[in-house]
């Protein structure tokens, strides 16, 4: 109980470290996804930016893959205790691989996930003139001995760039002195702590013999308290080197310190005066890492980047570009705002400066034959299709026909058409955009009455037309008034069957269409 209270007590202590640490430099960590800055500037501003490496209008490589190999050596009670510890019959020295997977939160703090795979070992053996001091007799052994064991050890860290925590505005102020860009900084210095498990299987081993000690003496099955195959908590603890190749690749050094909560690594329980309560080992390694991010991402890396350095340059490129307001492309919006500053000639845009397509038909405003098409009916080349296979200039011609037979015009006078199927009266949804534009504009003008006029083809009896064109009438004068809440006293029904068709001769399906029809106008 006592042993645990302690390790929790350890834990708290490391964790609270770590939030005081991160207190002073909360401010400098800049998150990712607020690195997106919006900037155009002259040709002398462009120069000093490109020469730091940076894209203002674009997000920075937030995530990076790293292998790595290495050494391990343990801080146990069973090792060598002079500085030779790479000798034979059994080194101290092994082996260790992993990979790590970090992302940047700003460019000073990132989370990192790791996982190593190694070998431990080490041995009690004898040393010239220092008999007496040898770790097997000091234990109550007869016989030197060694112990050996392979682990894994997943963990989560907390990465911390210090490079980009300490550095920045002095390189500033001296490229400032000297009149020259700000050099791309080449190395970093990093630190990592976090908190992991290991793995391991460790067994003790004669030194000569290579026989394990529980088929020895089955007094040492179960060593001292000791139990095969255990699961340990672990904190490591690293400070690392890392050279930038290039904006896709480094290179880097790094040392690690694992602080086991176990006794156990060695296969021995004790509390030595040398190694604590506590086991430990080191991990030396060499490792490579590839940097990447989004496919919108800017080829720089965030870790490469100083927010100080980066919000200075920036703030040069706006000074210098305060005064020099340009608008490329003669839209009326400049540069700075536009968000399409190459638009083409001629075309209209929006306030930030975009191309129009109004009808959202994927043909910009000014190249549009039909800009401001219907939702409501299919588009193709940029107009509406209708059902019914008419044609604007089939409507357009009818409508001149009617204008002519129109004596007495007022101001803002202006028809629709409302077509309808052979022997039907309901709105058709292709009419529905026609009756929009009546509502609307009835809602507007209040004071204004509309004529309604209805009509059919030539093929039924004339007495039978006359109500389907009431019908028609009726249909429009309704469909109006329940949708758009217009009083019917403004409207004026008449109907007139097949009388005083467009064409009175009709032989094709297109003039029965036109034929069927009712006109609003506006009321003389």
């Amino acid at each position: 109980m006592k042993v645990l209270t302690s390790k929790c007590k350890q834990i708290s202590l490391g964790i609270m470290s770590l939030g005081f640490l991160a207190l002073p430099f909360v401010s400098n960590a800049q998150d990712s996804e607020d690195t997106k800055v919006a900037l155009t500037t002259t040709p002398a501003a462009t120069e000093e930016v490109k020469t730091q490496g940076l894209q203002l209008d674009k997000l920075f490589k937030n995530y990076s893959i790293s292998i790595h190999a290495g050494a391990t050596a343990p801080f146990t009670d069973v090792r060598s205790l002079d500085f030779n510890r790479i000798q034979k019959p059994k080194s101290d020295v092994q082996y260790g691989v992993g990979m790590s997977i970090t992302r940047m939160m700003g460019n000073v703090f990132g989370i990192q996930v790791d996982y190593l795979y190694g070998k431990l070992q080490g041995a009690s053996r004898p040393t010239e003139g220092y008999q007496e001091r040898s770790t097997w007799l000091q234990l109550g052994f007869k016989d030197p001995f060694y112990f050996k064991t392979q682990f894994h050890q997943p963990s989560l860290n907390v990465y911390v760039n210090f490079s980009n925590m300490f550095n920045g505005l002095n390189r500033y102020v001296r490229a400032n002195q000297e009149n020259r860009p700000i050099n791309e900084r080449k190395v970093s210095v990093y630190g990592k702590i976090g908190i992991g498990l290991i793995f391991f299987d460790s067994k003790l081993y004669d030194l000569k013999t290579e026989q394990s000690l529980a088929t020895i003496d089955p007094k040492y099955k179960y060593l001292r308290g000791y139990t095969n195959k255990t699961t340990e908590f672990v904190m490591p603890m690293a400070i690392g080197l890392k050279y930038k190749i290039n904006k896709k690749f480094d290179v880097g050094l790094e040392g690690n310190f694992i602080l086991a909560y176990s006794d156990k690594i060695d296969a021995l329980i004790v509390n030595s005066f040398r190694s604590g309560r506590f086991d430990k080992y080191t991990y030396v390694n060499a490792n490579f890492t590839y940097k990447f991010g989004s496919k919108k991402s800017q080829e720089e890396h965030l870790e490469w980047v100083n927010s100080l350095e980066a919000y200075m340059t920036t703030t040069d490129a706006k000074l210098a570009n305060m005064y020099t307001v340009k608008d490329s492309d003669n839209d009326g919006v400049i540069d700075e705002l536009d968000w399409e500053p190459d638009t083409e000639e001629g075309a209209m845009v929006d306030t930030h400066g975009r191309t129009l397509d109004s009808d959202g038909d994927g043909i910009p405003d000014h190249l549009d034959p039909e800009p401001f098409s219907s939702p409501m009916l299919p588009i193709e080349n940029g107009v509406n299709v209708r059902n019914d296979g008419l044609t604007p200039s089939m409507i357009n011609e009818i409508k001149e026909m009617i204008s002519k037979e129109v004596t007495h015009q007022i101001s803002g006078w202006f028809l629709k058409l409302v077509f309808f199927d052979l022997d039907k009266s309901n709105i058709r949804t292709s009419e529905i955009p026609e009756l929009y534009l009546i509502g609307n504009y009835m809602l507007r003008y209040p004071e204004i009455k509309m004529e309604v006029k209805g009509y059919t083809d030539v093929r039924a009896s004339e007495a039978y037309n006359i109500g389907l064109s009431e019908r028609r009438t009726d249909a429009v004068i309704n469909y109006l008034s329940n949708t758009y809440g217009i009083s019917k006293d403004r409207f004026i029904g008449s109907y007139f069957g097949e009388a005083d068709n467009m064409f009175k001769n009709a032989s094709k399906e297109q003039q029965h269409q036109l034929n069927r029809r009712v006109e609003i106008k506006i009321a003389e």
